[in-house]
């Protein structure tokens, strides 16, 4: 650990040691060395004084994060390497940490990104399948956390946030807690709320009448009983987005029947970095020789990783519409789904979309499920379900169907509205905010006009169907640091997110968007489940956002301050690196590429230094340089 590295007490505190300087009997004393000499006023006529502290010190904060998946884990282990007088604490409504990958393990239930470039760079791992099922996921996740022990240091399981609201005066985050083992309500307040609970985390069941009267096996995918035997049950699976897809290409082969129904058409896709992927773009487990080449050769599984990964980042542009890219991928999708259903009239003509583009939807790989849509144990419907009884389901026809196990896989609340209360300093909801007809407002996807302090990971009008979020949670992450940073040395109190700005870049990405497939008529979670919503997805590619949140755009804030003199944190005059035992000339490059102030010897002076150099040397030198410089005469 060097001696810019964070300390994590134990208790939630990030905490950095710095030696301050202060005035003592009127003598300016730093470290205990005193200067003589009459004392400097203590203020000036308007009462400004000078804060004793060197330059760059950090005041102690505090931040509350809600949810325990892979965004907050990577900021607890980027903050212990990088900040310092930092508070953590992360409510998790769950028993475990995970988030998406503890809660759902439904059949199948995989990542549609390739496994190398869905982990973080900091922990790289050797994967078992080129797309890693849930259980695998979640377990990477959780190794990450007990290495950390960071449910020990930061986060306070089955714990359920309700209600949060923004204090003026104190400049703080007022939160109400639900413990949900005592049922107990718990206050707590940071300067800092970062929303991490996920994007889709909320899920609903389908509104079919008499859906609760059913005396089988009911489940949603979102909260499956992980390991029910399905082998032999007449099961129905209700939703066909992306978790529909992946349990009936999973079950279809286990099951005695298979009723499911696909209202809406839906392309179904190669897979992300299909190239690499196994015949068809199926899943494929790596052999050890692949894993033994990749153990040995990091440079290779780095080459590896970015080979698919510049694939992912091409993607963006058959989101065009009238590209070439576009015309390729539909004509090469619509053949492959004619194929795979065997040209099944009717299937093809329900199920294959003929208005909007792949993409309009985020893509759906689902090696093996229409496949299962011709399998002679399928039915499929492309009608509504008219009712669900005791025993099974009615059809649109008026049949009944005996079933044993109902499966919904009718996906989450697209509304962005969060399921607790959210309340910004003039005593507006968020919930009254986005309602209005205006339709959703958002910074950059990572913070909320109006909300002060606040920020989110993956908020409306991010990079959705942009391919991996691992790396876009490392970079979420820096621009949040850079912001707290900032208020913690230049002890602001407050960055809000300008309305009129983000109006303009909701102006922009709502004129843009008209460019690609997300605008398409297709229901969409981007649109929040419509076939015409508000399009909330970032306008542009992975690499324009990577870019746009490369630093923050202070211009783009009001921002609040403690202090009338704003360069009341040049403090003392002294930069905190004089004091902390970093290195004091690190501008010059770092020896050993270590910064801390290295502890000198004298065997270069007694090399190099002037005392070892000859006298008669240095006069024949000096007389030298001297005739050098003598001009002509005239000149």
């Amino acid at each position: 650990m060097t001696h810019d590295s964070a300390v994590p007490n134990g208790n939630g505190h990030i905490d950095h040691p710095t030696a301050h300087a202060q005035s003592t009997n009127g003598l300016t004393t730093v470290d205990g060395l005193n200067y003589d000499g009459p004392p400097a006023p203590k203020a000036d006529a308007s009462g400004y004084s000078i804060r004793e502290q060197p330059y760059g010190t950090k005041r102690h904060m505090r931040v509350i994060l809600m949810g325990a998946g892979a965004s907050s884990l990577n900021f607890f282990k980027a903050a212990e390497q990088e900040m310092q007088n930092l508070k953590i604490t992360c409510y998790e409504k769950n028993a475990d940490i995970g988030g998406t990958w503890l809660e759902n393990r439904y059949p199948g239930c995989a990542c549609d990104i390739p496994s190398v470039n869905y982990q973080f760079s900091w922990k790289i791992k050797l994967w078992s399948h080129y797309y890693s099922f849930a259980p695998e996921i979640w377990a990477y996740l959780k190794e990450i956390e007990q290495e950390n022990n960071f449910i020990e240091k930061y986060v306070k399981l089955k714990h359920r946030i309700e209600r949060v609201q923004w204090d003026n005066q104190s400049a703080v985050w007022k939160f109400k807690i639900r413990n949900l083992d005592t049922d107990a309500i718990v206050e707590d307040e940071a300067e800092f709320f970062i929303n991490a609970g996920g994007v889709l985390n909320k899920w609903k069941w389908p509104d079919i009448p008499g859906l609760h009267d059913f005396k089988g096996k009911l489940m949603h995918s979102a909260a499956y009983e992980e390991g029910y035997p399905l082998e032999g049950k007449k099961v129905a699976v209700v939703g066909a987005g992306s978790s529909g897809v992946q349990i009936v290409a999973n079950i279809q082969p286990k099951v005695q029947k298979l009723y499911h129904w696909v209202r809406s058409p839906i392309w179904i896709t190669a897979g992300f970095a299909q190239r690499w992927a196994g015949e068809d773009g199926a899943n494929f487990r790596y052999t050890q020789e692949q894993l033994d080449f990749l153990r040995d050769n990091p440079k290779k599984y780095l080459e590896y990783r970015k080979q698919i990964e510049n694939e992912l980042n091409q993607r963006f542009k058959f989101i065009i519409k009238g590209s070439e890219e576009a015309r390729a991928a539909r004509e090469y999708s619509f053949n492959e789904m004619r194929r795979k259903l065997k040209n099944d009239a009717r299937l093809c003509d329900k199920i294959i979309p003929k208005d909007f583009n792949p993409g309009c939807r985020r893509p759906t790989p689902a090696p093996g499920y229409l496949e299962a849509l011709i399998a002679d144990n399928a039915v499929i419907f492309t009608d509504d379900i008219s009712r669900i009884d005791a025993s099974g389901f009615v059809d649109h026809e008026g049949n009944h169907h005996d079933v044993d196990v109902i499966i919904c896989a009718t996906g989450f609340d697209t509304t962005w509205i969060p399921r607790f209360e959210f309340i910004n300093g003039a005593g507006m909801s968020l919930k009254d905010l986005w309602g209005t007809k205006d339709g959703i407002s958002s910074y950059l996807s990572v913070a909320i006009p109006t909300f002060p302090n606040h920020f989110t990971f993956c908020g409306p009008y991010g990079p959705l169907g942009h391919g991996s979020f691992m790396p876009l949670i490392e970079h979420w992450t820096q621009y949040m640091f850079d912001v707290i940073r900032k208020a913690q040395i230049e002890n602001i109190k407050s960055f809000t997110p300008r309305m009129d700005l983000s109006n303009q870049f909701r102006q922009h990405a709502d004129l843009f968007l008209q460019r690609t497939a997300w605008t398409s008529p297709c229901r969409s979670w981007f649109k929040q489940g419509k076939n015409d919503g508000q399009a909330v997805i970032y306008p542009g590619s992975r690499l324009s956002f990577l870019e746009l949140l490369r630093r923050p755009r202070y211009e783009d804030y009001d921002i609040e301050y403690w202090d009338q003199n704003r360069f009341a944190f040049l403090g003392n005059g002294f930069e905190t690196r004089e004091f902390d035992g970093r290195d004091i000339t690190n501008y010059l490059g770092l020896l050993d590429g270590v910064d801390v102030q290295p502890e000198y010897d004298e065997s270069l002076i007694d090399v190099l230094g002037g005392v070892h150099v000859d006298s008669s040397y240095y006069v024949n030198a000096t007389s030298s340089r001297k005739k050098e410089t003598v001009r002509p005469a005239g000149n």
